[in-house]
């Protein structure tokens, strides 16, 4: 595939335009994509985790549903075999003949005979095995390899389903958990039904503080507290803070966790959008003990209406998870994942890599736009970090202890729309002086004039607190 470059719309209504960008491989990533896994093993062995720990009363009691099993087994089995046992609609009834797609290079694909009749008919619940094996050798490629016989990967619906099917699987109704603060709304709100204990760990520029996770833990210990079963983090280019944990705190977090027996949940749908020269070191990488859930998603870097996520963990954790995917949703959309399948093989190694480029350097390219305007607009009226990767700017907003009135009716006013910074906490009650802003969308223009009429609002408010 030729290697290009979007560059976003300058002017409304002007049409995006291409350029060659250079789309070298980064030189520190492990082994070349898409090679057998089997080639590949890590060199430590996991040692074995008491995994009952992680395993709600309720999801101890699930049970493999027979008919979906049926459909792991006929993955193994020639395509000559006599189905009888299958009750499924026969794909000759669907309208469907052909299904094409256009790239934005002007390619195609194609989704038909076989492919397309997988494409309009269940699949087994872990997914589609094509794809789960071109997902191995990415997962090996960038994150080092993996020991396939104690993980495994599991397709979602988007990382998000992934995430509610991990907490499903763990959380017992008052146990406690450890999260970020600030925090993505959708993660804690997963908490939420299980009158979870929150423990909120506060962030600097580089993540969260390692010394209070370790206060915290400690203090626990001696007063004999429970100990919380999972660590929450989304580790690169964070939603709301925008911060990549560095590779020395998740080291230490790692350490953290397997002295105090706890689970992570690595969350990190903005891996491929950080903007530093190399890719983050994954905490998935550092597991040698087979206690990272790790969610990946492709919402961000090729459709968030496709929606295909997956997790990779130990086989012993995503069986359960894959018991509740068989009684719930029960796959991941058949065409979605057969798409993306033929995306993934018709690209190989070069044509992915330069995507994930380009896809960086358009948000990049607004980052920059965004930060610009930012530090002419609103120098002495808010704080800052920049953002390393992502879409998003958390603004601390200087005397306005409360953006609620800020946001919903100043900004509102002038048809600014921003989100508040206590949405981003666990209680949404306490007043918050950040707001976030995401550059994803906005023009050029748009965001200039934005970042001008958050200013006035800003000096508004600020009179009258």
């Amino acid at each position: 595939m030729a290697q290009y470059q979007l560059l976003y719309s300058g002017s409304e209504g002007s049409v995006l335009t291409a350029r060659p960008i250079d789309c070298s491989i980064p030189e520190y990533l492990p082994e070349p994509l898409l090679l057998s896994h089997h080639d590949k093993t890590k060199t430590i062995v996991p040692s074995k985790i008491d995994y009952s720990r992680f395993i709600n009363e309720i999801s101890s009691r699930r049970r493999p549903a027979q008919l979906r099993e049926i459909s792991k087994v006929l993955e193994k089995l020639p395509s000559t075999c006599i189905k009888f046992g299958i009750g499924v609609p026969n794909v000759l009834t669907f309208p469907f003949k052909k299904i094409s797609v256009e790239l934005i290079t002007g390619e195609n694909i194609e989704l038909k005979d076989q492919e397309l009749s997988d494409a309009l008919q269940y699949l087994a619940s872990v997914g589609y095995r094509p794809l789960i094996n071109l997902l191995e050798g990415i997962q090996d490629w960038f994150h080092g390899p993996q020991n396939w016989e104690d993980t495994s990967i599991m397709v979602t619906s988007g990382a998000q389903e992934g995430l509610s099917k991990a907490v499903d699987m763990c959380m017992s109704c008052n146990d406690s958990v450890i999260i970020p603060d600030p925090i993505y709304t959708g993660a804690i709100d997963l908490f939420k039904p299980y009158n979870a204990e929150i423990i909120s760990i506060k962030q600097d520029s580089y993540g969260i503080i390692v010394e209070e996770l370790e206060k915290v833990l400690v203090e626990r210990k001696m007063k004999m507290l429970s100990i919380p079963k999972i660590i929450y983090l989304n580790p690169t280019a964070s939603n709301p803070a925008g911060t990549t944990l560095t590779t020395n705190r998740k080291r230490e977090i790692y350490r953290l966790a397997c002295e105090y027996d706890m689970l992570i949940l690595e969350d990190d749908p903005y891996y491929y959008l950080h903007f530093g020269p190399e890719n983050p070191v994954s905490l998935l990488s550092m597991d040698t003990e087979g206690r990272v859930l790790r969610f990946d998603s492709f919402s961000k870097i090729m459709s968030s209406g496709l929606r295909v996520g997956f997790i990779t963990g130990p086989k012993t954790l995503l069986r359960q998870m894959e018991l509740h995917m068989q009684t719930s949703s029960m796959h991941t959309s058949s065409l979605s994942q057969v798409l993306l399948y033929k995306l993934l093989s018709k690209w190989g190694r070069d044509g992915l890599v330069s995507h994930f480029m380009h896809v960086k350097e358009f948000y990049k390219q607004k980052r920059d736009h965004m930060m610009a305007a930012v530090v002419r607009e609103l120098e002495g009226l808010a704080e800052w970090n920049e953002p390393t990767g992502g879409m998003f700017l958390w603004l601390k907003i200087i005397g306005v202890d409360d953006t609620r009135k800020l946001v919903a009716t100043r900004c509102l006013d002038k048809l600014i729309i921003l989100a508040p910074g206590y949405a981003f906490v666990d209680n949404v009650e306490s007043p918050s002086s950040f707001v976030r802003l995401s550059y994803s969308i906005a023009t050029p223009e748009e965001i200039d004039r934005g970042i001008s009429l958050l200013a006035e609002c800003i000096r508004e408010e600020q009179q009258l607190s």
